[in-house]
């Protein structure tokens, strides 16, 4: 048996790719511009994924780091590492900032689902358990509570009536 060295390409679609993203592109565009999904955002940079593999990009003039978040697609010129522009989000996860400026943080772009999980111990917390589920509804994004550590629980029923007690 032999071991393929090659790793695989990865596809545009294998990163969630579709014709929402599609259609924002000019017929002229298409083929012409190169989309990438955003794997991190540091302070002066952003890190991507896409057909070409990883890249770091920069910001273009005038956009700062915060208005861009994990998951979103960018589009970059052929032969350029800089940011053209963000295209629209399907959904997109935030909260405000710490601090006194009445500030969005944003936290992820273009998700499907948000996997919210506690552990059934004295972590537990069902305060915060409906702050995340309510995040994840703002953001059209849907919410997974999974409960964790219910080999360590004398009886986990209390933790799940409380559950489906907040969150029905």
């Amino acid at each position: 048996m032999t071991q393929d060295t090659d790793p695989k390409p990865i596809g545009l679609k294998d990163l969630g790719w579709s014709s929402h993203f599609l259609r924002q592109l000019d017929i002229d565009e298409i083929g012409q511009v190169i989309p990438l999904r955003i794997t991190a955002v540091h302070r002066d940079r952003l890190d991507a994924l896409g057909e070409p593999g990883a890249l770091t990009l920069t910001l273009p003039p005038g956009m700062s780091a915060g208005e861009v978040a994990v998951g979103d697609w960018v589009i970059t010129e052929p032969d350029e590492s800089r940011v053209a522009r963000v295209l629209e989000r399907r959904s997109l996860l935030h909260r405000k900032a710490a601090g006194h400026r009445a500030q969005d943080q944003l936290i992820a772009a273009n998700v499907d689902t948000l996997f919210v999980t506690t552990s059934m111990n004295a972590d537990f917390n069902v305060a915060r358990l409906e702050r995340y589920v309510a995040l994840a509804h703002a953001g059209e994004v849907t919410p997974v509570v999974v409960m964790t550590k219910s080999d360590l629980c004398d009886d986990p029923d209390p933790y799940f009536d409380a559950l489906r007690k907040a969150l029905p």
